[in-house]
C-alpha cells in the first residue's frame, strides 16, 4: 500500500535508509515529504520498523547523543542508536517541503546492512543516501535515491 502525500503531512513516520559503506539510518519524518521508495511501500516499511524496534539492546550504553539533551528531542533516537542506527530527525517540523534533516544520535557500535538478513536488507537497500552517513552530521532528503 502507498503513502499518500496527505498522510505524510499528518505523521512523523519513522522510516530507514542505508548508505554507501552499508550503515543504517532511522530518519523521524517530521510531517516531511518520504523517499519515494519508503512512500511506495507501506508493508515493507512497517516489516523494516518491527525488525529493528525488537532487535536486542546491547548491556552497556550503545548510542551517543548528538545533541546536548540526552534524547535530541526526539525520544526514538537513542533506543535505534542502542541498537546501532544513526538516528536523523526533520530539522523544521512539519514544513513538508524543507528537505532537511539533522544527526541526533549516533551509534557508538554502527550495524551495517551486511548483518541483516537477506530478506530485509533487500527491503533496506531500496533506499539509499548517497556518501558516508558516520561523516554527515545533515543530509537532504531528496539525494535519498
Amino acid at each position: 500500500m502507498h503513502i499518500s502525500p496527505e498522510d505524510q503531512l499528518d505523521a512523523d513516520i519513522d522510516y530507514f535508509a542505508t548508505d554507501e559503506a552499508g550503515h543504517i539510518l532511522h530518519v523521524a519524518s517530521g510531517g516531511g515529504m518520504l523517499p519515494g521508495t519508503v512512500a511506495a511501500d507501506e508493508a515493507a516499511l512497517l516489516e523494516l520498523h518491527q525488525y529493528f524496534l525488537t532487535l536486542p539492546e546491547p548491556a552497556a550504553g550503545g548510542a551517543q547523543a548528538a545533541t546536548d539533551a540526552a534524547d535530541g528531542g526526539y525520544p526514538g533516537a537513542a533506543r535505534y542508536a542502542r541498537r546501532g542506527l544513526f538516528s536523523f530527525a526533520k530539522t523544521n517540523l512539519h514544513d513538508h517541503h524543507d528537505p532537511r534533516y539533522h544527526l541526533v544520535a549516533r551509534p557508538l557500535q554502527p550495524l551495517t546492512v551486511a548483518e541483516l538478513p537477506p530478506p530485509l536488507a533487500t527491503l533496506l537497500r531500496r533506499t539509499q543516501l548517497p556518501g558516508f552517513v558516520a561523516q554527515q552530521a545533515t543530509f537532504d532528503v531528496s539525494s535519498i535515491q
